[in-house]
């Protein structure tokens, strides 16, 4: 991603950053380059001679919200051509070697999109924009940070119209009002009420699959709100609830990984005091870590995904919706509702990618229907076949017994 020769300049947001091990893997090194971090007790450091690079930390005021947000942005011009391109990268890896060469993680591409046509005039009373691009402004608006508006300023030049994707974040603070419907499992919701449309194998019967590497301490009564809200759709008084699954590895599965039971501690974060305040309730909803077709079963996740998934009328199993995040299970990153519902209270940066059939929609009038990557069918006449990486196999395995979840500690 990064050592391509017509990478112009860069734009990073991480928790964790390692500037050395960033560089050696770029065609260019000295380019500018602007980072945002998270790491506000240790600042990442670099070598004084590369005066290219600047690094922040937005300001959080609640001791614990951090800037977990990992993503890059990313500024071309060909070098023959001069044609200027931009991307956008949304990823669940920290840039430090382990996260890259230990851990299964997930990354979505942007398409590199082109100049707008009319970005040579400057007319204020004139808008262009998408939804992509209207996202990730107000995104980046909240940083609330001088050097964020030079990089909006720039992004706002491009025309992002061909991202299918829309992104969902989450920033620090107390919305309220239309504020609720705009961050976290508010724009979630309110994203499933208005793009998904459940076919009717969906609404009889499906599973909200909640994948992550880290659980915080979780409250039945979040958890029962979390998973209410993920279940909203259209035609939701005409669906059967969708069964939450919680995919988290077990003790042998974490055994039997490349980083084995206490490495995988080190990104694997549920801790053991946590788990035994409430696997009374949560065991029922947890599935193991099983990944043979996808090729990372010896891999840990670090990789946060939530998916609703549900078997087609031809046997195969069929994705309504799929979100690629860095939103762990915790009210930090997802959100709490205080004050009645009338208040939505986040504490970190998370920013994460949300795919569904109905963004793929042309005038073919063709069905489209997202599928694992693991199934092998192709478009035909009626359909249009849109393919999901999913981190997990399917069908979902439960753990064998209670309280064999993986924590930190010993059990």
């Amino acid at each position: 991603m990064l050592g391509v020769e017509d990478l112009e300049s860069m734009v990073q947001f991480n928790f964790l950053i390692n500037i050395e091990y960033l560089l050696i893997h770029m065609f260019d090194p000295n380019i500018p380059i602007t980072i945002f971090h998270g790491q506000r007790s240790s600042p990442p450091t670099f070598n004084d001679q590369f005066t290219n690079i600047q690094v922040y930390s937005p300001v959080i005021k609640d001791r614990y919200g951090t800037h977990h947000t990992k993503a890059m942005l990313m500024f071309f011009r060909d070098q023959k051509t001069g044609i200027k391109t931009a991307q956008l990268i949304v990823m669940t890896a920290n840039l430090i070697p382990p996260d890259w060469e230990e851990m299964t993680q997930g990354v979505y591409r942007s398409p590199r999109c082109p100049l707008k046509s009319d970005s040579h005039k400057v007319n204020p009373n004139v808008s262009y924009s998408s939804l992509f691009e209207t996202d990730l402004t107000k995104y980046l608006c909240a940083y609330q940070l001088r050097p964020i508006f030079k990089v909006i300023t720039q992004l706002k030049l491009y025309d992002w119209s061909s991202c299918k994707a829309i992104l969902i974040g989450s920033v620090p603070g107390r919305h309220k009002g239309p504020e609720l419907k705009e961050w976290g499992i508010g724009k979630l919701s309110t994203l499933l009420q208005s793009h998904v449309d459940p076919p009717e194998p969906c609404r009889s019967n499906s599973q909200i699959i909640l994948q992550c590497s880290s659980i915080a301490s979780t409250p039945q009564k979040w958890f029962d709100t979390l998973c209410a809200r993920m279940s909203c759709s259209k035609n939701q008084l005409f669906s059967k609830i969708p069964k939450p699954c919680v995919v988290y590895p077990t003790m042998e599965t974490a055994d039997e990984s490349i980083t084995g039971r206490y490495k995988s501690g080190d990104f694997l974060r549920f801790e053991k005091t946590t788990y035994e305040k409430i696997h009374g309730w949560f065991d029922s909803f947890l599935y193991d870590w099983k990944s043979a077709k996808a090729g990372r079963q010896r891999i840990m996740p670090h990789i946060k995904t939530y998916t609703r998934v549900y078997t087609d009328v031809d046997g195969q199993p069929s994705i309504a919706w799929h979100l690629l995040t860095s939103c762990n299970l915790s009210r930090a990153a997802w959100g709490d509702y205080q004050l009645q519902n009338t208040q939505l209270y986040i504490k970190s940066f998370e920013l994460g990618v949300f795919f569904c059939p109905s963004l793929w929609k042309d005038d073919s009038g063709k069905e489209v229907v997202l599928r694992p990557t693991t199934n092998t069918e192709k478009d035909d006449d009626t359909r249009t076949i849109v393919k999901v990486r999913l981190p997990f196999d399917l069908p979902l395995s439960r753990h064998p017994i209670p309280l064999q979840c993986f924590t930190r500690y010993e059990q």
